[in-house]
């Protein structure tokens, strides 16, 4: 049985294009962020809090799909071994626990599978909003951008000074339009985003208590490490990403969050074009937080330990605990 996972490099071209269209608009709407009022400034605080790559959320998406393939492929293979026994050859209680068993880990096998489809539709779903919502306000700060290019000449001038007025006014209508369009697009972010989570940790709770009753029963206990450690990890991030958000309502506050959001674009516009010219594509290997574990430019100052594929040495600053780590599964339930 296959289900069609599609490859995850068939959205490498996506990843890519997206990897510059994103850090680019953040660059992009700071100098109308301080030309054009506050629609402006509202579409600076939504660029910068919808900064991500769908392209590459629809690899990781592709990547669960595949996983899931296997597992339904093992699960399968499995059952073929087991209908092809001789019952001749082999009987007693020793032949029956055995096939029990094997329909026992068949059913681990598929619930594992259903809940690798459920995350990857989930990811898939996400990654399509936000691929309209990262066009939509590239194309918008791209056209804001090039009016407040063409403002402020005209405003230097007395002579041209009407015609920056209108375009003053164009723009600030244009921003309002497009305002409208994103908030629109962001409250279905917000409300799509808070379905799958309950979804898919439904499915999880869903999973769990299937492989209890098929003998792979998992200790809560066992969970509380892991999960305590990504949450603070996570929360962490989530803290500083919202502190340095540029204001979000009729006034620029400053400026300062405007202009961290143009410096991040501009980090991460020059990573990944060094990216795409070293390597082709955007891989990470370009990337300085391989080498040192941590990010600055993103405000993640967590360092991480990476084995990157082929190599036998992590890459990282810090080794995480051991029970930062899931404990290996229990096919057997022993």
């Amino acid at each position: 049985m296959s289900i069609g996972a599609p490859e995850p490099s068939s959205f490498q071209g996506m990843m890519d294009a997206f990897a510059i269209a994103a850090p680019a608009a953040a660059v992009e709407i700071v100098l109308p962020a301080f030309t054009f009022g506050p629609s402006a400034t509202q579409i600076a605080r939504i660029i910068y809090m919808n900064q991500c790559n769908p392209g590459q959320i629809m690899m990781v998406g592709a990547s669960w799909l595949q996983l899931a393939e296997k597992y339904i492929k093992a699960g399968d293979g499995l059952g073929d071994k087991v209908d092809a026994f001789d019952a001749e050859a082999w009987e007693g209680d020793d032949c029956s626990a055995f096939v029990d068993q094997s329909g026992k880990v068949r059913m681990q096998l598929f619930t594992i599978a259903a809940f690798a489809i459920e995350v990857g539709v989930g990811l898939f779903t996400i990654a399509a909003l936000l691929a309209v919502m990262v066009t939509a306000y590239a194309a918008l700060a791209t056209v804001l951008m090039g009016m407040a290019l063409v403002y402020w000449p005209l405003q230097a001038f007395p002579l041209t000074a009407p015609a920056a007025a209108a375009v003053r006014t164009a723009a600030m209508t244009i921003a309002a339009t497009g305002l409208g369009i994103l908030k629109t697009l962001d409250a279905g972010l917000e409300a799509l985003g808070n379905g799958l989570a309950a979804f898919i940790g439904g499915g999880m709770t869903g999973s769990w208590a299937v492989l209890a009753t098929q003998g792979n029963v998992v200790n809560p206990l066992d969970l509380v490490g892991p999960t305590a450690f990504n949450m603070a990890n996570g929360f962490a991030q989530l803290a500083l990403r919202n502190a340095a958000a540029p204001s979000g309502g009729r006034h620029v506050a400053g400026g300062l969050g405007h202009l961290f959001v143009g410096g991040q674009g501009a980090y991460n516009l020059g990573l990944n074009i060094n990216d795409l010219a070293g390597n082709g594509d955007v891989d990470g290997k370009e990337d300085p937080r391989g080498t040192y574990g941590v990010d600055p430019g993103n405000l993640d100052f967590i360092p991480f330990v990476d084995t990157p594929e082929g190599e036998s040495e992590p890459t990282g600053t810090w080794e995480k605990p051991t029970w930062a780590d899931d404990p290996e599964p229990s096919w057997s339930g022993s």
